[in-house]
């Protein structure tokens, strides 16, 4: 007589059997993006708690098939079959999905992906996020900003590379965060004008999280869901003159957000 565990494999065996075949891919497809330790992972696992959401935390499969892409069109001959290399791209970052997850009665799939150096080593975001939109035209973007001070501050706080096949635990100077805040504040604001792009301020998820989390809702075709529920976060450490110092490399941008009525980070 077959264990419930053997029970259990045997019928997740058949279900990614019969996705193999059906491809019953969700309707809605997001990533959910912006510089890392921004709230991107609060977001991605609130949204993967939805019902009919299954939520990817940084599966690296896009950055993979941007990684590829980027080098076919490095030839001639491949770059002139950019429809048929696309196709390619986008058929395996589903049929990664389609393997990965039980993805039957999902409205939405959501990704997650922030845009740093150890994953994009080029530092070219907006290829990537170009890349990706060219592969699948409808996915939405959710750019989330937060303060830069509260952002650089739990940047510092970690180590990088430990997800590489091959880890190499790295720092980086404050220079280097404020730089990577400000490159993805240069993105966010490229795509300000997108339809399939919402720009989601950290101060509004946490301030108001009940009216945040209906305008998400509303962006990603989800009618009802559980509200986000902010949870506390981690108590600034830096002094006043490296709070001064982050403050005067980021301020340009700052005033850039601001012309977009952007302030509530």
């Amino acid at each position: 007589m077959a264990t419930q565990f053997e029970i259990e494999k045997i019928t997740t065996s058949i279900v990614f059997g019969a996705q193999r075949y059906l491809k019953p891919f969700p309707q809605e497809f997001c990533l959910i993006t912006g510089p890392p330790r921004s709230g991107t992972s609060a977001l991605n696992t609130w949204l993967g708690r939805q019902r009919s959401v299954v939520a990817f935390h940084e599966s690296r499969i896009l950055l993979s098939v941007n990684r590829f892409i980027e080098e076919a069109f490095r030839f001639e001959n491949l770059e002139s079959d950019r429809e048929k290399i696309e196709k390619l791209a986008h058929n395996l970052v589903y049929d990664y999905y389609l393997n990965s997850s039980i993805l039957f009665n999902k409205k939405l799939l959501v990704e997650k992906e922030p845009l740093e150096p150890i994953a994009i080593p080029s530092k070219d975001y907006l290829q990537f996020m170009v890349n990706t939109r060219k592969i699948f035209p409808n996915i939405k973007f959710i750019f989330l900003l937060r303060d830069p001070i509260a952002t650089i501050w739990s940047m510092s706080r970690r180590t990088w590379g430990e997800s590489l096949t091959m880890p190499e635990a790295r720092r980086f100077s404050l220079k280097e965060y404020a730089e990577n805040w400000c490159a993805c504040v240069d993105i966010a604001l490229e795509f300000s004008a997108d339809a399939n792009t919402y720009q989601l301020q950290f101060g509004n998820l946490i301030n108001d999280s009940n009216k945040e989390s209906k305008k998400v809702f509303d962006f990603l075709k989800l009618r009802k869901g559980i509200p986000f529920k902010p949870r506390s976060t981690s108590k600034i450490g830096f002094s006043k003159e490296e709070k001064e110092e982050i403050l005067e490399m980021v301020q340009s941008h700052l005033k850039k957000l601001e012309l977009q009525g952007i302030t509530n980070l």
